[in-house]
């Protein structure tokens, strides 16, 4: 897949695939190309040559939307929106399952595991335009996960997240793997508590210079919390 604005290439032949059951962490510095990617992906950008399938179709024709599970950077809701932080998880499991019928008792051990997953229990009576941006993150993590997506693309979703909630959201991203055989595709800057679970790691700068398990790039003398500012300097040991 290749895309290209004015000063040239912004995804260079760009291949990605990942399969059912996969944990996958796509990761490179700022101007590498995943956000662009991330458009492709979602059906906003159409690469100049290539093909996208995106669950056994084109991008952004899904009939049940709800077997993608998206989460965006630093996700913000209405200060004034009335809904509390269980009714918002709840509507990520509704769209999946079907908005014409009452939630089921099923339904309410989702939405409660997916709330409990982002370490948010003590909150899910509150209105979430009372909650710290952080907070709102979290929730937008839960109701992705409250729908069991096939797919769950989640782009720099532990920044700003403390070590405890990062961990209790690593656990439910493995019970959604194990337990639905749903596939991951996490972007980010840094791996955290993440890393040991990986089955890939992709690493992007205009074209994908490693494709590889967490242990194929510790042998090459990467950390997996290596952090951002220090992606360029190995980076360029491995182009």
């Amino acid at each position: 897949m290749t895309i290209s604005y004015g000063h040239g290439p912004v995804l260079d032949g760009v291949s990605l695939r990942v399969g059912r059951g996969e944990f996958v962490a796509l990761v490179g510095p700022n101007g590498s190309g995943k956000s662009t990617l991330l458009r492709v992906l979602l059906g906003l950008l159409t690469p100049e040559r290539g093909e996208v399938s995106l669950l056994g179709g084109p991008p952004g024709a899904l009939r049940d939307p709800g077997r993608l599970g998206y989460v965006p950077q630093r996700g913000r809701f209405e200060a004034d929106l009335p809904a509390t932080v269980a009714e918002v998880v709840a509507t990520g499991r509704l769209a999946r399952h079907g908005w014409w019928r009452g939630p089921r008792a099923e339904d309410r051990r989702a939405v409660t595991h997916a709330i409990d997953a982002v370490a948010l229990g003590p909150y899910r009576d509150r209105r979430v335009g009372e909650l710290s941006g952080g907070q709102q993150q979290r929730v937008m993590i839960a109701k992705a996960l409250a729908s069991d997506p096939e797919l769950l693309v989640l782009d720099e979703p532990v920044a700003g997240v403390d070590a405890e909630s990062q961990r209790s959201f690593r656990d439910s991203l493995v019970h959604l793997i194990e337990a639905h055989d749903g596939a991951v595709l996490l972007v980010s800057h840094e791996l955290g508590a993440v890393a040991d679970d990986l089955d890939r790691v992709v690493v992007l700068k205009q074209r994908v210079i490693f494709d590889g398990s967490p242990a194929d790039l510790r042998a090459r003398g990467v950390s997996l919390g290596v952090h951002a500012e220090d992606l360029p300097l190995w980076l360029e040991g491995l182009a």
